[in-house]
């Protein structure tokens, strides 16, 4: 297994971790709307990050390149459900899959070295 290490980051990443919510056989549509939202933080702390890693059990499985963060309720999921109530307290972002030239930089790595133990966060920012 190939680690990612902190000096192999070459752009601004937002980690997000996705084990509660992924699935086996889970289709491209619904990987990016539970990578992309909804989150328990600030937009301003990862309004920084030009791309976002979807990680499963510590390994990266796909990359998207953020247009914008904005609250979870102004935006439209296609492949997940989402309660109002709780979408109005919390934010997401809308993007697209990011190039293959970053892809191939992170898919496939574990981020696991990247967090201390025990640490439940599942957004992370790490910039270049």
């Amino acid at each position: 297994m190939e680690y990612l290490a902190e000096r192999d980051i070459h752009h601004d990443l937002v980690v997000i971790k996705i084990n509660r919510t992924y699935y086996d056989g889970m289709s491209a549509a619904a990987l990016y709307d539970y990578t992309r939202g909804i989150w328990k933080r600030k937009i301003e702390s990862v309004s920084v990050a030009d791309y976002a890693l979807s990680v499963v059990y510590g390994i990266v499985v796909e990359v998207y390149k953020i247009d914008h963060w904005m609250p979870a309720s102004e935006t439209k999921f296609t492949a997940r459900k989402v309660d109002p109530k709780k979408a109005a307290e919390r934010i997401a972002f809308v993007g697209s899959v990011a190039e293959e030239s970053v892809r191939k930089r992170y898919i496939g790595k574990s981020v696991a070295n990247l967090y201390k133990y025990g640490d439940a966060n599942p957004v992370r920012v790490f910039l270049k």
